[in-house]
């Protein structure tokens, strides 16, 4: 993708407060001097059977993007590849799980649009609104910052595991539960401990999410590898050869911006597998944790640091 921007002019539109030139979650537009437009669009395949449950989950993913800039997202579109000829039931409930979890977000779905597909696709378009001096963006990490993730990691490999029917010994609910959860919470949290930078975690994993952010931000980033929080089994299931397409694309594309140093292992390769629905990661200073963990009140954990050296480029410490 990012060799094909390459072929798009520059926008030139001083209101353009965010656009593609970082990576970020989402575009942002400046309306006046109190109000912006935070906009994105997202589409998923199904990674789970029950279409209600991948409803919920594709509009959870979606709407992250706005949560992770820091805004409040307030209106959607639906997006829909469906067979021609597919059961409306199934397309009903899938719509009506995207229904549920976007007004769960004080999101009012008004429309949308639907194309014929070969395969199941589902999404959102997401609105949202933000001050203009409040945007949270992956570019504005500064060295010594401390980095939170709210969610546990593994969920594609979970999943691949799932589809394939070895996922004997998986509590799948768990990895549901986490997948369905708004970023919400953790939103408001960041904000009011005055985060300096945020993304989330979905299709880069969380090394390329990472990469990603140091490289926008001109920092390194070291992370602690035991101190990563993954989803049970996730790990065991990469140990018995069970490798999802995300973990081989995601290490094409970012590992030569990775240290990775004596660490070899699974977990390495889990954390560059896809994620759907993931956690925020949250770069803040170490004496504002505080004030995170009092506005969040659920499980997260500091999985490393920012620094000056190394700008770029992700640091595996085991």
């Amino acid at each position: 993708m990012a060799q094909a921007l390459k072929y798009l002019p520059p926008v030139e539109d001083p209101n353009l407060l965010v656009g593609t030139n970082t990576a970020d979650d989402a575009g942002v537009y400046r309306l006046n001097d109190d109000l912006a437009l935070v906009k994105t669009i997202d589409i998923l395949t199904p990674v789970v059977e029950d279409a209600y449950t991948f409803g919920m989950i594709a509009a959870a993913n979606c709407i992250s993007d706005v949560y992770a800039m820091g805004g409040d997202p307030k209106l959607a579109l639906n997006i829909v590849g469906y067979p021609g000829m597919g059961d409306s039931k199934i397309l009903g409930e899938m719509l009506k799980g995207g229904s549920d979890k976007a007004k769960e977000a004080s999101v009012t779905t008004i429309g949308g649009h639907t194309f014929a597909s070969p395969e199941v696709m589902y999404g959102l378009s997401v609105l949202g609104y933000i001050h203009p001096k409040k945007i949270i963006t992956n570019a504005g990490v500064k060295p010594n910052d401390v980095l939170i993730l709210t969610k546990p990691v593994g969920v594609g490999t979970v999943i691949q595991a799932m589809l394939m029917g070895k996922d004997e010994g998986i509590d799948m609910k768990p990895v549901i539960a986490a997948m369905t959860t708004l970023n919400r919470d953790a939103s408001m949290a960041m904000r009011k401990a005055e985060a300096h930078g945020a993304t989330d975690v979905t299709g880069y994993g969380l090394i390329g999410h990472l990469v990603e952010m140091c490289e926008a931000s001109n920092v390194g980033i070291e992370v602690s590898l035991q101190k990563i929080p993954t989803h049970k089994g996730a790990v065991g299931i990469l140990d018995k050869g069970i490798f999802e397409p995300g973990i081989t694309m995601n290490i094409n594309s970012f590992s030569n911006r990775v240290n990775k140093g004596n660490s070899d292992s699974n977990l390495v390769n889990l954390i560059f597998g896809s994620e759907t629905s993931g956690g925020l990661i949250v770069a803040l200073p170490e004496e504002r944790v505080e004030a995170f963990k009092h506005n969040y009140r659920k499980d997260f954990s500091i999985i490393g640091r920012a620094t000056a050296e190394n700008s770029g480029r992700v640091t595996l410490i085991p």
